[in-house]
């Protein structure tokens, strides 16, 4: 059989869920249920029906989780012994693919992945041989996991942003694209595939069922103009508001649409309407689409913590206007609870996403206020590895050290932070004050002197540097 032979002659459609045997529908519900508890039953439900239904998508994401959940942390010796039967069940798959044996590497790459969800060889083997099938919706599944294993691989996040696109999510595939125009604005694939999602994208909006009237075409057009230009000036609350409510309704009669939630969330987060974001949020990663999603992950912590500071914000000034102990109590106990909550969230983050050096950054904040020093130290000698962080990571690691009596190890970072500070901005105004401050708990005022002399002549009215100096001048001249 040629290689073209392969390919499907037409445009092929994966299933959903929705349209399975009832008897199935069941089936994975119950195998979505006992993923915590039970995940190999989860998954020997999953592959049952996958063995039936192969291009059913959905129920590969579930069964991703089964997997992941049932793998745990994993071991470097079967990770070891993973990755060797994956570089060898890659090249067998690369000869089935090109000999149209596509499905049968699809349930062999199960069976591996049954082992070790995270074999980057064997996952990508399952996508080409999704794609051979024109199965983008898998395909694209399957690069978003080699995605969260390995995030700085853009020769993947191509891959995977050419499968949104083939799959008609033009929106996720700008959202691949902009990851990687970040970290490199010259990247022409990523520039190119922008193009082709927009393309996509526009052909999307601009296509009129065929089975409408004129006059139902022209309405929908006008009503998407109007959306258009309602967004366009949504500036105000009421205009916010409104729109809010047609997204409402729109989530009513299209739940699965992870698009429509990401817009009411972002109007909610303007409105300031943090819990019915955060409900509508949580809906989304209900979806099949938003439970693998990474963005409401976040997002849903970003809410809470917006909530909670919106309720401490609120305490805060009614006891400005009205002292009250048990208000005063409770403001205490909220912020407390708020502390717990983004620690307990950011450890577990930490542990999911290692190399998230934004996330090692606020747990090592979070430690740091409990005066864990070491292990906050530990987050900030990580975190400063992350540009965008680097100079906050340095400054809190001379803090650190400095509130544990190591001066001299607090003057080493805060001297680095200082000569990578550029710009005399606040930022660095803070760095050079913690320096100051590190000398002079040492008893070496003249070096204090100097740091606080630098920042005097920048801006006399920054803290009490200009006390400070006031009170050397004094010294030397009495």
């Amino acid at each position: 059989m040629s290689e073209e032979e392969t390919q499907p002659s037409q445009e092929v459609v994966e299933e959903k869920i929705k349209d399975l045997d009832p008897r199935f529908i069941r089936q994975i519900e119950n195998a979505e249920k006992s993923i915590d508890k039970n995940p190999a039953y989860a998954i020997d439900i999953c592959c049952t029906v996958l063995n039936k239904h192969p291009s059913c998508s959905d129920v590969r994401k579930i069964l991703r989780q089964a997997q992941m959940k049932k793998y745990g942390k994993g071991n470097f010796a079967a990770k070891l012994t993973a990755d060797i039967n994956g570089a060898l069940f890659s090249m067998k798959a690369a000869k089935q693919i090109k000999s149209g044996q596509a499905l049968d590497v699809l349930k062999d790459a199960e069976k591996l992945l049954n082992t070790c969800p995270v074999n980057v060889s064997v996952l990508r083997s399952l996508a080409m041989a999704a794609e051979t099938l024109q199965f983008w919706g898998t395909a694209a599944a399957a690069y978003q996991t080699i995605a969260q294993i390995q995030p700085n691989n853009d020769k993947n996040l191509i891959a995977l942003g050419t499968a949104l696109v083939k799959n008609k999510q033009p929106d996720e595939a700008m959202q691949v694209c902009e990851i990687i125009l970040k970290r490199n604005p010259a990247n022409g694939d990523a520039q190119a595939l922008a193009r082709s999602a927009s393309v996509v994208k526009t052909e999307e909006q601009g296509k009129w069922n065929e089975d409408k009237s004129a006059t139902e075409k022209v309405k929908d057009a006008q009503a998407t103009l109007d959306r258009e230009k309602e967004t366009s000036s949504a500036n105000d609350e009421e205009t916010l508001s409104r729109f809010v409510e047609r997204l409402k309704a729109q989530i009513a009669t299209d739940p699965e649409n992870i698009n429509l939630y990401r817009e009411i969330c972002g109007n909610l987060r303007t409105l300031k309407r943090f819990d019915e974001a955060l409900d509508y949020v949580r809906q989304a990663r209900q979806q099949p689409l938003g439970k693998g999603d990474t963005t409401f992950e976040k997002m849903e912590q970003d809410f809470m913590v917006a909530s909670m500071d919106q309720r401490i914000s609120a305490l805060g000034k009614e006891l400005e206007s009205s002292p009250n102990p048990e208000k005063e109590k409770e403001l205490s106990e909220l912020k407390r609870k708020e502390h717990d909550f983004k620690l307990q969230n950011t450890k577990a983050m930490v542990e999911r996403y290692p190399n998230d050096f934004n996330y090692r950054f606020i747990l090592g904040q979070l430690l740091f206020e409990d005066g864990l020093l070491d292990d906050a130290i530990m987050q900030f000698q990580i975190s400063q590895r992350n540009p965008k962080v680097r100079l906050q990571s340095l400054l809190y690691l001379g803090r650190a050290f400095t509130m544990g009596k190591k001066y001299d190890l607090a003057v080493d970072q805060l001297k680095t932070a200082k000569k990578e500070a550029k710009i005399m901005n606040d930022a660095k105004k803070e760095i050079i004050y913690e320096l100051a401050t590190a000398y002079e708990l040492m008893g070496k005022s003249e070096p204090a002197f100097e740091e606080y002399k630098e920042i005097y002549s920048s801006d006399i009215s920054y803290k009490d540097v200009a006390n400070k100096i006031n009170d050397y001048y004094a010294k030397k001249n009495s």
